[in-house]
């Protein structure tokens, strides 16, 4: 085990995990409760059309991808607002557009040697200086975002028309909240993989709803889940040469499954 945490590669992976397994812990509350899992499946696949522009373009694929992300998460919501549409719909379409358009880049840029699978489906290991700098900057400072505004995200959460007559900004709240919500998801796609980060961020939440009460034992057993399957996973797939977004999903799944008695208030 010591000399398995002496590698600096296993140090950032470990760091940048932990870091994200609490803000998914957090924020997973908000994206089950306001029903919003398939949005961040929309965003998630987004993120390959990002992705692929920015091998088209020559450029950092995380700076394609976080702004091609937040833009087709906006588009959504005000294709919502302004349609009267459900996220359901709307996501769909742009679901299919968005990897309809990834596919479209990436022929184009037939010679590329970008490592597109990595994204996919992660690679925690790959996580170097700089991917940690922007997770321990960025993750942080969303969970922030959340922290700063928990009263009225939790009110708009539970019910929106009461908020809206208490004077909550509402729609400004939600257009932030879905902002953050693509912006954790483009810095986690490294550790957990376009593929699969949707499922990290809607079983924290899903697991503790079934024995909570409470709304804060739900965040902070949703925190506690995710925690447990991230180093759980992480040692897992070190253990037995595994990929570990895989295992880390595959394993709270299985946690999810489990008929637990215990309740929480």
């Amino acid at each position: 085990m010591s000399e398995m945490l002496s590698f600096s590669f296993i140090q950032h992976a470990l760091i940048g995990g932990f870091v994200i397994s609490v803000v998914f812990g957090f924020v997973s509350f908000f994206i089950v409760e306001q029903r919003l899992s398939f949005l961040t499946v929309g965003v998630a696949h987004a993120a390959f059309g990002g992705v692929a522009l920015g091998i088209l373009l020559g450029l950092s694929p995380y700076l394609t991808t976080v702004v091609f992300c937040l833009a087709v998460a906006l588009l959504i919501l005000k294709q919502v607002r302004e349609n009267r549409a459900d996220y359901d719909m709307v996501t769909g379409i742009f679901f299919a557009a968005t990897m309809a358009l990834g596919i479209i880049f990436l022929s184009i840029s037939k010679n590329y040697t970008f490592d597109i699978v990595g994204y996919l489906f992660g690679s925690i290991l790959g996580i170097g200086g700089q991917d940690l700098l922007i997770i321990c900057v960025t993750a942080p400072l969303i969970a922030l975002f959340f922290f700063l505004f928990f009263k009225e995200l939790v009110a708009m959460t539970f019910d929106r028309e009461v908020a809206i007559s208490a004077g909550i900004p509402v729609k400004g709240l939600e257009m932030w909240m879905i902002g953050a919500i693509a912006l954790l998801i483009v810095i986690s796609i490294k550790i957990i993989g376009i593929i699969l980060v949707t499922a990290f961020l809607v079983l924290p939440a899903s697991f503790a709803l079934k024995y909570c009460r409470s709304y804060r034992s739900v965040i902070g057993v949703g925190i506690l889940f995710s925690l447990v399957i991230f180093l759980s996973g992480f040692f897992l797939a070190y253990r037995f040469d595994l990929p570990a977004g895989a295992t880390i999903v595959t394993l709270g799944t299985a946690i999810y499954l489990l008929p637990f008695r215990r309740k929480f208030n």
